[in-house]
């Protein structure tokens, strides 16, 4: 549950739709559990941030390639391809370099 708080902004909205997704995976914790962690977290990002640019940068490719290539078992593409929300192909491509 988002409170009042975070639902001031598409992009408050947003974050904390990442964040309850990620603390879901992360640490197995029911959505109404994670969303009320996201909704906190998410009142402290605005509060030590907010106003200002942040930039995230995306995940490192190459350790990810890497774990990738370690996993392959030369048939667990699609495995693969959701483990690390990568398409099918790009799992082709990864293993083939």
């Amino acid at each position: 549950m988002i409170s009042d708080l975070n639902c001031d902004t598409d992009t408050a909205v947003e974050l904390h739709r990442i964040l309850t997704a990620s603390i879901i995976r992360g640490f197995a914790l029911t959505e109404s559990a994670a969303a009320v962690l996201a909704d906190q977290i998410t009142v402290e990002m605005r509060r030590e941030a907010g106003g200002g640019p942040i930039y995230i940068p995306g995940p490192n490719r190459e350790a990810r390639n890497a774990k990738i290539r370690a996993a392959f078992r030369g048939n667990n593409h699609d495995e693969l391809a959701k483990e690390f929300n990568l398409s099918r192909r790009q799992v082709e491509r990864i293993v083939n370099r």
